[in-house]
């Protein structure tokens, strides 16, 4: 039954692809030939090596820079920064600065060490994978280069996890000190607490 379906499917390709229309041959090769001889008469451009040693190399981005008196213009992220004339500058909280870079450092640390650890994880899993290579009787490869390669992918992970075990480590450390530190109670304002960021 499956047999006749396959012959009857391969029989209506073959009935179909007689009336579906196509570009035969010859008309492939006129158009080919009608398109070189429009071309002929036309010359190409040959660039040679003088002439791109002759070429002055522009710079991708050109930046504008303001003549003497003109004042530059501000981004709009300056512009937001700055007080307006009236508007006294809002005192900064150092407090809060603080615990903002206190996160920013331990969500980069928490990111560097998970990619540590599935770093770790993958080269494990490729040394399991080439020792079962190496103790296999139908290997293609040659046991010298599966131990070299298991050799290369040592070193690797030994690398790894120094380096997951070192942001693991500072990662305790930081996690441990805390928001301790030099700074002010948050109802000091902003020039007292110059000396505090120092």
């Amino acid at each position: 039954m499956r047999a006749l379906k396959i012959l009857s499917a391969a029989v209506l390709a073959l009935f179909l692809v007689q009336f579906a229309p196509g570009q035969s041959l010859t008309e492939a090769a006129k158009k080919e030939k009608e398109r070189r001889e429009s071309l002929k008469g036309k010359a190409g451009v040959v660039v040679t090596n003088a002439d791109l040693a002759g070429t002055k190399k522009k710079p991708a981005v050109a930046l504008r820079t303001p003549a003497e008196g003109e004042k530059p213009a501000a981004t709009p992220a300056a512009k937001s920064a700055e007080p307006s004339s009236g508007e006294a500058a809002p005192p900064v909280d150092l407090q809060t600065e603080a615990k903002k870079k206190f996160d920013e450092k331990r969500s980069e640390l928490e990111g560097r060490l998970s990619k540590a650890k599935e770093m770790v994880e993958l080269l494990a899993l490729k040394m399991n994978a080439l020792w079962q290579q190496f103790y296999s009787f139908n290997s293609m490869t040659s046991k010298d280069h599966i131990q070299k390669q298991i050799s290369e992918t040592y070193q690797k992970l030994q690398a790894a996890q120094t380096e997951e075990k070192k942001l693991k480590d500072e990662l305790d450390k930081i996690l441990a000190q805390g928001l301790k530190g030099p700074f002010p109670p948050a109802s000091i304002k902003e020039g007292r607490g110059e000396a505090y960021r120092k």
